[in-house]
């Protein structure tokens, strides 16, 4: 490509992907799409496609806002980004997500993770216990917290560490990450998670195969993500379907799962996460990758419109790079983004510091708003009188003339009337950039204290982490 076709657009500093030295850089505008082009003194120059398309990023940059910082930091500025991760005070947002790894053990082999699972770490229950400690400490009060691993319900004490973090007043959630062959197989184990309300994060990629078996190692996986569906949605559990999305494997399979979302009660959200390439699934081209708007523009095709692109808005309280969304809400013929009938500032402003629809004030007053503007502008809106109903049903059951009702029992009754859609996109050696990390809302909650921001603990603080130090095991 010669010269005169890349338009500049603006600095940057990421990692070199060959030595992961912090290396200077630059956005490169090229074709429609966004690159990312960084010159390091050892290697020479590296390109990577960070955005399937120039519009969609330049318009996401104007959707960035001010973050939250935590109540505490843990760690100092010294050495400058990503060196001081903790947080420091020059973190720009707080933990929106904390993830909990409560083990490296797992009973897949998948190409596509991206952590290192080295078969040699149980927590014990007092770090656990100081985790949720930190964690209060910090944040106060928290939404949802993770915990993961590995595959978490390896873990022997996994039941009792759910039941410690469920009895926390200071979370309202609590999820975990699971590739799902326990729920498979234990019906009792679902019962107990329903119990506990626990929320499951399950890994479904699509419902094929030859496609799992692609991304996630050999095995007849589909026949067991079929009973885990089956058994989560027996015993009531409310669930997540997490799918990654790799170029030609299955980009072409995200309109199948998206169905489950929408015909299935017990599901509440989907998120589709671009793959990111480290480990086992390195190999490829940077230059021909899955981002957040191929995504968005694969779920259009493969819905015949019940979502588009243009529904999704870029999540605020990160860096509108990392992740997008759009939330559903529910009508007697269906589910409605709420980008047609809510303004873009509005749902912005939903979201500002926080990666899930709150039913506080807030939220109260745009409903309000949007059933004001639905009146006035009465047929000018497709099914407007279907999303009108629902609106006023939502404001009827979240916010009760007659009663007061704490926000916790809010949040239960939104997750019937609201469904989401997430892109969430993860840095690899080649797309990591500074500006991005210090805007990073999911951290990895260490035993120390510190908050880790992902993508930065995943490529510069894993392989050095003490915990894991030791021989890989079986």
């Amino acid at each position: 490509m010669s010269r005169m076709h890349n338009l500049y657009h603006s600095y940057s500093r990421g990692l070199c992907p060959f030595c992961r030295r912090l290396v200077d850089g630059a956005r490169i505008l090229r074709d429609g799409k966004v690159f990312l082009r960084k010159q390091c003194p050892e290697h020479g120059t590296s390109e990577a496609l960070i955005s399937g398309d120039m519009s969609w990023f330049l318009r996401s940059q104007t959707a960035i806002k001010p973050g939250s910082v935590p109540l505490r930091h843990a760690t100092e500025v010294s050495k400058g980004c990503p060196d001081d991760c903790g947080l420091c005070p020059d973190h720009e947002q707080h933990s929106c997500l904390p993830i909990i790894e409560i083990t490296n053990h797992c009973n897949l082999s998948c190409p596509v993770c991206l952590v290192d699972n080295r078969n040699n770490y149980m927590m014990p229950r007092e770090s656990f216990e100081r985790i949720l400690d930190g964690l209060v400490a910090s944040e106060g009060t928290l939404e949802t917290i993770n915990v993961s691993g590995g595959e978490p319900t390896l873990h022997p004490e996994f039941l009792d560490f759910m039941a410690l973090a469920c009895k926390r007043s200071e979370i309202a959630r609590v999820s975990v990450s699971t590739n799902g062959l326990r729920c498979a197989t234990d019906r009792a184990f679902c019962d107990e998670l329903a119990r506990l309300g626990v929320y499951v994060s399950l890994q479904l990629d699509a419902m094929s195969g030859a496609v799992l078996n692609q991304l996630r190692g050999p095995g007849d996986l589909l026949y067991a993500k079929e009973r885990a569906l089956e058994n989560l949605e027996r015993a009531k559990v409310r669930t997540t379907l997490v799918c990654t999305v790799a170029r030609g494997v299955n980009d072409g399979h995200l309109g199948e799962v998206l169905e489950l979302l929408y015909s299935r009660d017990f599901i509440l959200s989907l998120t589709l996460q671009p793959a990111a390439y480290m480990g086992d699934f390195s190999p490829h081209d940077p230059l021909d990758v899955v981002t957040i708007p191929d995504v968005a523009r694969a779920l259009e095709e493969q819905s015949a419109g019940k979502l588009k692109k243009s529904d999704f808005l870029p999540l605020p309280c990160s860096h509108p790079s990392c992740f997008a969304l759009t939330y559903l809400l529910q009508t007697d013929s269906g589910y409605v983004p709420f980008s047609r009938f809510l303004p873009l500032d509005k749902l912005l402003d939903l979201v500002a510091n926080r990666g899930t629809l709150c039913p506080d004030d807030t939220l109260e007053g745009a409903l309000r708003e949007a059933i004001d503007d639905m009146w006035t502008s009465a047929g000018q809106v497709p099914d407007g009188q279907k999303i009108l109903k629902s609106l006023k049903r939502a404001i009827f059951l979240l916010y009760p003339e007659d009663r007061a009702i704490a926000l916790e029992e809010r949040l239960r009754i939104g997750e019937r009337l609201v469904k989401t859609v997430f892109i969430h996109g993860f840095m690899d050696p080649y797309t990591f950039e500074v500006e991005r990390i210090k805007k990073c809302c999911t951290h990895y909650a260490l035993p120390d204290g510190r908050l880790m921001p992902g993508c930065a603990y995943n490529m510069l603080y894993r392989s050095c982490d003490p915990r894991f130090d030791l021989p890989v095991g079986p």
